[in-house]
Formats: structure tokens, C-alpha cells, sequence
């Protein structure tokens, strides 16, 4: 799966940063590759070409403009790994136990998983990053992912907490039920 965005601070090298990207990509004949288009920030139509026309060639490969989160989800799922620089690679693929490659710094200073690789947007340096993530050492690592954002249900852990919390004193209007 991937899933590359222009960073907001970088718009100007997002499209070198995805020319490097797709070079490597082009090497990877027997990987099937699904494309989830790029956010609509400054460079995002430009990146959106560049996919287009990168998945115009070949056959292994597919984009889409959105997946939805169940499609996506479901996605994650079945594949080997995701490649890009979008939170999801963060927050919702560790729940999978699956790697993930996060070139650039789009998510710089965010928490992370023992299943991220973290690269440069450099040809070489997502190869290799490619290569850890299919690494027999590295597979094997993935089953002790812990995700550090949490195994769901935060909403229910909240709704729980404030069904329990006194608002005395905190709201100063009182309502009458009819």
C-alpha cells in the first residue's frame, strides 16, 4: 500500500521526493502496488499525476482517490507493508502487525511503533528500507508490535469517564428534562 503526501513545509520538493519514490517502485515488477492518492495540499495535484502515470504503464499496480477507511482498513490488511509519509502508517498499521516505511519528515516528532522504518526520501535509502521491511529478522519482529496510540475504543473509555464525572459546579445552568 502506498500512500505518499507533500509535506505542507516541503511542497517544493515533493515532487523530487516522489520521483524518488517511484523509481524505486518501478524496480518492484512482482509486488502488486495500491496507490492511495495524495491529500489535497499545495503539490498534491502534481503527485496525483505522477501517480496516474505511473499506474498507467503497468499492471501491477492500482490507485485510488479514496478507499474509505473500511476499504482501506481492509487493505492494510492483506498487504506486505505501507509506503509513504501519511499518519495512518502510524496510527492504524501497527494495530496490524504489518511494517511501515516512513520517508521524509512529514511525521517527524510523532509516536511510533517498533514497526516503522523511518528513511530519507532518497532512492537508496527507501531500497534499503524495502529491503529491512521484507527481512526475515524484521517479519519476525512484527508480531511484538504494540501500537502506541491503542487498541480502540477510546470513545467508549470516554463516554465510560464522563457518565461517571460530576459536572457540579462546572455547568452553571440546569436543565429540566419534559
Amino acid at each position: 500500500m502506498v500512500t505518499f503526501h507533500p509535506a505542507t513545509l516541503e511542497a517544493e520538493k515533493a515532487e523530487q521526493h516522489m520521483k524518488e519514490l517511484l523509481e524505486v517502485l518501478s524496480g518492484l515488477e512482482d509486488t502488486t502496488l495500491i496507490f492511495s492518492m495524495p491529500n489535497a495540499d499545495t503539490g498534491g495535484r502534481i503527485l496525483m499525476k505522477m501517480v496516474e502515470e505511473f499506474v498507467a504503464g503497468r499492471t501491477n499496480a492500482r490507485a485510488f482517490t479514496s478507499l474509505g477507511q473500511l476499504r482501506y482498513l481492509s487493505c492494510i490488511a492483506h498487504v506486505d507493508g505501507v509506503v509513504g509519509n501519511s499518519s495512518s502508517g502510524l496510527a492504524e498499521v501497527p494495530t496490524f502487525k504489518k511494517g511501515t516505511i516512513n520517508i521524509g519528515d512529514r511525521q517527524l516528532g510523532r509516536l511510533q511503533a517498533s514497526s516503522v522504518i523511518n528513511c530519507a526520501p532518497k532512492e537508496r535509502d527507501i531500497l534499503a528500507a524495502i529491503k529491512r521491511l521484507y527481512s526475515v529478522d524484521f517479519q519476525a519482529s512484527l508480531a511484538e508490535t504494540t501500537n502506541p496510540y491503542g487498541d480502540g475504543g477510546a470513545s467508549a473509555k470516554i463516554l465510560k469517564v464522563l457518565r461517571k464525572a460530576s459536572l457540579e459546579g462546572i455547568v452553571k445552568k440546569t436543565f429540566h428534562d419534559l
